[in-house]
């Protein structure tokens, strides 16, 4: 049986060897071990309707599905428009965009620890996506900003220029990457310039980077010690159709290495990348999965199971790829957006169907509620 063993532990244990121990004496061996408990689902809501977004919590244990944990845990509603969410040590992150807030709570309890006001010079600002690296949490937003929150005193510590409504964030090489959507103006007669912005946070120097072939950069993943960006592509096909969407590899200067393939979103775990191609007006949804190592583009599921796709994500400890759906509207053939979705599960090496289970409304990322602990061999 693997024994468990705490930091804490570990440090009394080595503090009492160098008083206690003879020659003969050997301290255990101990490796880095990550386990994954279950998985958050960050619920938008929907503006319009006016429904506050939420968090589902789905238990792999007890293969059952909690809604409204955040609530239940805090007496209180996360407000409009949850965008990002990141899990970092044993804390919880969550991005309330329309709210100008990014929420901390224990991971495990999920009891409050902190709110913090993303703003510009007093003024909020929308918080689009968040990432994690070296002790910080960074996230991302539409002015031009990206916040350093440091974890250990859970108060943003330094700011860095980014570019054009940023929305999406990445950590690589011990810089924080953004890509930068200008709103997806590209197209249109009043634009600014879609980019990706490298940021050295040692230094806080931003370099924006700029390519003709950049049209909407969103979101950036890391794979294999590899960069990679997809691009949400602008609505310039025939009536007002979404085109130009992509998948491409860059280097840590932002040029271009590869075009990979058509994408409308992605997610990236181990070795590979899922994606789905579904875009606006365009041909029925493709999911699909990139091996970085073999350079092999495949199809990664028929996704019968999916009525009207909206995010794919990823556990990379379990290996589950999770796909977030909206529900079909009542005498439509259109999807609702005001109802609860569901998430359905697939075999990341195989793609074989796993199961679903429903979660709030405008379902979107999944994130795995993970920890590391230092087990003895």
């Amino acid at each position: 049986m693997k024994k468990y063993i705490s930091f804490a532990a570990i440090a009394a244990f080595a503090a009492l060897t160098l008083t206690s121990c003879d020659d003969k004496d050997e301290a255990p061996e101990l490796k880095e071990v990550t386990t994954s408990e279950g998985v958050f689902v960050i619920n938008s809501g929907n503006q319009s309707g006016k429904i506050d977004g939420s968090l589902t919590y789905y238990d792999y244990n007890t293969k059952t599905a909690t809604q409204n944990v955040y609530q239940a845990a805090n007496g209180k509603s996360l407000g409009l428009t949850l965008p990002g969410c990141v899990v970092y040590g044993s804390k919880i992150y969550i991005v309330g965009s329309v709210e100008n807030t990014v929420f901390i709570a224990d991971r495990k309890t999920l009891k409050e620890v902190a709110t913090l006001k993303t703003e510009v010079d007093g003024v909020g600002v929308k918080g689009r996506d968040v990432c994690a690296g070296n002790g910080y949490v960074y996230v991302a937003s539409y002015a031009n900003t990206v916040f350093a929150i440091d974890t250990l005193t859970n108060t943003i510590t330094k700011t860095f220029k980014s570019g054009d409504y940023s929305d999406g964030i990445c950590f690589y090489k011990d810089c924080v990457y953004t890509g930068d959507t200008d709103y997806g103006k590209y197209g249109k007669a009043e634009h600014g310039t879609p980019s990706v912005t490298k940021i050295n946070v040692a230094t806080g120097q931003s370099t924006i980077i700029t390519n003709d072939a950049f049209r909407n950069p969103t979101d950036l993943v890391v794979v294999d010690g590899r960069l990679f960006m997809q691009d949400k592509g602008y609505y310039g096909g025939e009536g007002g159709s979404q085109i130009d969407q992509n998948l491409f590899e860059i280097d840590a200067d932002g040029k271009i290495l590869n075009t990979i393939c058509a994408a409308s979103t992605i997610a990236a775990s181990n070795d590979k990348i899922y994606i789905i191609d579904a875009p606006y007006k365009g041909h029925a949804p493709e999911y699909k999965v990139y091996d970085v190592k073999s350079g092999k583009l495949s199809t990664f599921c028929a996704g019968n199971e999916i009525l009207y796709p909206n995010m794919i994500s990823v556990d990379p400890v379990k290996n589950i790829v999770f796909i977030t759906s909206y529900q079909l509207k009542a005498g439509t053939t259109s999807a609702d957006y005001k109802v609860a979705g569901y998430v359905a599960m697939y075999d990341g090496n195989t793609g074989a169907f796993l199961g679903q289970f429903e979660c709030g409304v405008g379902g979107g990322a999944v994130i795995a509620n993970t920890k590391t602990e230092m087990v003895q061999k």
